[in-house]
């Protein structure tokens, strides 16, 4: 979405970029001086440089929409100038701006397409690497003789383990990130239509391999929470009577482990933690452990995205209490041996540092509980809605196979009731013709020319039909024969010359009828004078009215003969052949109604009425109830 249209959506992502500054500037000592300190005493104070450097990372996280190539290259040149200019890295506070990278790195996975989806995550976790020699190699530091976050005051080849393990998470947390954004774009309705459906390699082989180990996933996080914890504080806690620091560490790391499978003390362990520190002095944190407390935030995102309903709700309440009391722990100074937050930051123990420093860190605990829960809640309605499509997705496909069976079902009884139609008509008066001549050609051979020529002329008339249904079917599917009103008399003549005794009688002025309903017409009279024919027995005869003195056309077709003894299977009366089905079916498309039953007051009779619209009623009563639903309609409004 560019600046230049309409939509101001593109004004997300600089307002994130300002949110964040604005947390880091509030959350951590980043006090700006007016001077480069001398080379080694930058510890807990910020440079004008340093914050130009978060400014930076805000302007790129701003640029990640309309300009995503763009954005990565600030990055780089970033945190170059933090390799190249010492007094432009971070202390041993305000290093937490690396953090916004990973809003970055989410960003750049949901709105990277093309050749840049395959290269941005191979520079991102460049960027990570770039991040953990400054934050734990002395000589990339600003002091450039400690690390920046471990405090070890060795030479580079010595802390060469260090770089790799840093690194190697980093890269990861990166990548993951960046896969969060990346899932989060397939998922997104409002952009997966205008990108291809083509699947990055490296999203491929993740998916191969990591899916099948999702269910140890929490645990292998704990484990490596766990572990990475233990050395980085190896040989810190000898002065403790009690290995007091592994105890809270792993009762924090088993809330991580069980947050999946066992939410309800997965939540409850935090707790536990904090109570025992409340009461126990040597469990509780100091200036190096501290951070180990984020455990609660990576708990309260995996309750929050797998655990039911009500767990879910309930972990944001509770991991906000564990704020307040955590922010408890770490600023008041009776809690932490007359030392804390104020201290630790370098700053006095004066009761109004306390508070300021007790405000800051419950809002910054609080906002970040408060994302992590989100995270979560987000997670898990992406994976929901996934689950809602690909059931949708199944649910479409089925519909649409019965759609094409339920047009290849009406397709074909279409092509049934019009081959009986006309095969039904031909064939009775070919049998009444051949019959006819059979009885009488002893007495009068003259009448046996005749009747053949009658014969040929239905034969070639129903060919005829046939095949042009059989061009219409080839053609256009909704196609066929339309005969129309004006081949009733040509019909009338054939069953006359059948042997069927027809009356006709018109009533009023013919009105336009629809080639629809013009065929419609033809073939219920058509069928109706076949089965008199076929079914009135000898001496059959049909009295045929039209009446067109109404709204439309009223028909009716009353045939007498004397009936068979024996009836066939389709007789007249049983209502339910398809003959009388198809002309039910035909009067109701044409916009009218047919009915056809035996006629008790004559012998052998059976009667046929119907009724079609012309085409203007059909218009009328089509825009009548139009109108009616759009009255309908604005009244409810």
């Amino acid at each position: 979405m560019h600046p230049a249209s309409g939509n101001r959506r593109w004004l997300v992502e600089p307002l994130i970029g300002i949110v964040l500054v604005l947390i880091w500037a509030v959350g951590f000592s980043t006090r700006l001086v007016s001077f480069v300190p001398v080379r080694g005493e930058m510890i807990s104070s910020t440079t004008p440089y340093a914050f130009a450097l978060v400014v930076g990372f805000a302007a790129a996280i701003a640029l990640s929409r309309v300009a995503i190539g763009t954005s990565l290259v600030l990055v780089g040149v970033l945190l170059t100038a933090q390799l190249l200019f010492w007094p432009a890295r971070f202390s041993a506070l305000s290093w937490s701006a690396y953090l916004m990278l990973l809003v970055f790195a989410a960003l750049v996975g949901f709105y990277a397409a093309g050749w840049m989806r395959m290269v941005a995550p191979f520079v991102l976790v460049l960027y990570a690497v770039v991040v953990s020699a400054l934050l734990v190699l002395p000589r990339f530091s600003a002091t450039s003789i400690d690390g920046l976050i471990n405090g070890k005051h060795l030479s580079t080849v010595a802390l060469i383990p260090d770089l790799f393990v840093c690194g190697g998470v980093a890269a990861l947390i990166t990548f993951g990130f960046w896969y969060l954004g990346f899932r989060l774009r397939l998922v997104s309705p409002a952009l997966r239509s205008g990108w291809d459906d083509a699947t990055s390699p490296i999203i491929s082989i993740a998916q191969r391999v990591l899916l099948p180990l999702r269910p140890v996933l929490e645990p292998a996080i704990a484990v490596a929470f766990y572990v990475l914890w233990i050395i980085a504080e190896a040989g810190r806690s000898g002065s403790s009577s009690w290995p007091s620091f592994p105890f809270t560490l792993s009762l924090l790391a088993a809330s991580i482990a069980v947050a999946r499978t066992y939410p309800r003390v997965a939540v409850a362990l935090p707790g536990v933690v904090l109570a025992i520190q409340l009461f126990a002095i040597p469990t509780r944190f100091s200036s190096t452990t501290w951070p180990v407390y984020f455990a609660v935030l990576i708990t309260c995102l995996i309750v929050s995205a797998t655990a039911d309903r009500r767990i879910r709700w309930l972990s944001l309440p509770i991991a906000s209490v564990y704020v307040v009391v955590i922010t408890t722990l770490m600023t008041v100074p009776t809690l932490s041996d007359g030392y804390g937050w104020t201290s630790w930051v370098g700053a006095g123990n004066s009761g109004d540092n306390v508070f300021k420093s007790f405000v800051g860190v419950l809002v910054v605990g609080l906002l970040l509980t408060a994302a992590a829960w989100f995270i979560g809640f987000g997670l898990r309605a992406s994976q929901l809605k996934r689950a809602a499509d690909a059931k949708l997705g199944a649910t479409v496909d089925e519909l649409r196979s019965a759609e094409i069976d339920l047009i290849v079902a009406s397709e074909r009884d279409r092509i049934a009731q019009d081959v009986h139609d006309i095969m039904a008509h031909s064939l009775a008066v070919i049998i009444a013709q051949a019959d006819g001549a059979r009885f009488i050609g002893p007495q009068r051979p003259d009448a046996i020319s005749e009747s053949l020529e009658r014969i040929a002329a239905s034969a070639r008339t129903s060919l005829a039909e046939v095949r042009m249904l059989i061009e219409s079917l080839v053609e256009d599917p909704d196609g066929h024969s339309n005969p129309t009103l004006e081949n009733l008399d040509d019909l009338v003549q054939r069953m006359r010359g059948a042997g069927l005794t027809i009356t006709v009688n018109r009533f009023g002025d013919p009105t336009p009828l629809t080639s629809g309903q013009q065929l419609a017409v033809y073939r219920i009279l058509q069928e109706s004078l076949t089965n008199a024919l076929k079914h009135a027995g000898a001496h059959s005869a049909a009295r045929l009215t039209l009446d067109w003195r109404g709204p439309g056309l009223a028909l009716t077709v009353a045939s007498t003969g004397e009936p068979r003894q024996y009836p066939d299977s389709n007789a007249r009366g049983h209502g339910h052949c398809r003959g009388i089905y198809g002309m039910r079916e035909r009067a109701r498309l044409a916009g009218g109604w047919l009915t056809a039953d035996v006629d008790d007051e004559a012998l052998g009779g059976f009667l046929v009425t119907a009724f079609v619209p012309t085409a203007c009623v059909v218009e009328e009563t089509t825009e009548a109830t139009e109108a009616a639903l759009l009255a309908a309609e604005a009244g409810s409004r």
